[in-house]
């Protein structure tokens, strides 16, 4: 397992700086600013959430005409997921970012266990790293599509045909990209997106109106019937009979269509098609 023996901030714009080198891997996170780091003869051009693994007892000098602000963690036993000087691309998420900057925070508090989350962090951080660098599982439409459902599925007035228009491409190529890749429609997805995150809060003790509120589905009767479409269960037979799957998906092979199950409007009280 990779340690991060030291992690360190630029925290004040910074326009230049000197050739240096390390015994050891150091990875730089840059969080501001453009410019262009040089490692040995390769220039490598940096802007916010572009990351450079920089190998040991190669010189690097920064430069950026209007400064640059980064996080530079120090790795020992690190084994780079691919050859050269690895470079890779924080996600929109800015998850290498977050993890970074909660190791920085017990690195240097040094709180309770702070040695065992330090290194349960840097492991993460090193694991986001070999999935950049794999060939991506699915395009990268679905993917932007994907993250829009998993944010707004507790919205009851979120529109997956507005989720579809947003991505910069017709609605329809979005969605046979989508089945393509995941094998039903955006609007199937959602729906059991919403049913999962249905079944755990009910195995909580939380109430049917609540968690057809929090689900996006606000009318419980509606809600009901969706949830005996995806289950073959009512919610309150689901829980007597299957609380201890409280936590797995739906049945395999077993699937929503979007003619049977809708979407929701809001509280009118309306169905209405939702991925058009």
């Amino acid at each position: 397992m990779a340690t991060c023996t030291h992690i360190g901030l630029v925290a004040a714009p910074t326009t230049f700086h000197p050739s240096h080198q390390h015994e050891v891997w150091e990875l730089v996170l840059y969080t501001s600013g453009t410019g262009e780091i040089t490692v040995g003869s390769q220039a490598v051009p940096f802007r916010p959430g572009t990351i450079v693994c920089l190998p040991p007892r190669i010189p690097h000098v920064e430069r950026s005409p209007r400064g640059y602000t980064n996080i530079h963690l120090v790795f020992s036993d690190f084994t780079p997921p691919v050859a050269g000087i690895p470079i890779f691309a924080d996600d929109p998420d800015r998850s290498f970012f977050h993890l970074a900057m909660q190791l920085h925070r017990e690195f240097h508090l040094k709180r309770g266990h702070w040695r065992l989350i330090c290194e349960g962090l840097a492991d993460l951080l090193v694991r986001y790293l070999e999935r950049w660098a794999a060939p991506p599982s699915q395009p990268p439409l679905v993917d932007r599509l994907e993250r829009m459902l998993i944010e707004r599925l507790h919205e009851s007035d979120f529109s997956v045909g507005e989720a579809l228009r947003a991505l910069g491409c017709t609605p329809d190529h979005a969605r046979r990209v989508f089945i393509k890749a995941r094998g039903r429609t955006p609007l199937d997805h959602l729906t059991e997106l919403r049913i999962g995150h249905a079944k755990h809060l009910l195995a909580t003790g939380a109430r049917v109106r609540e968690v057809a509120e929090s689900v996006g589905l606000p009318d419980p009767y509606y809600f009901s019937r969706v949830f005996r479409r995806v289950t073959g269960r009512s919610p309150t037979h689901w829980l007597a009979h299957g609380r201890d799957r409280a936590l797995l998906p739906a049945a395999p092979g077993r699937r929503v269509r979007a003619s049977a199950v809708g979407g929701w409007s809001g509280r009118s009280g309306r169905r209405r098609r939702l991925d058009r």
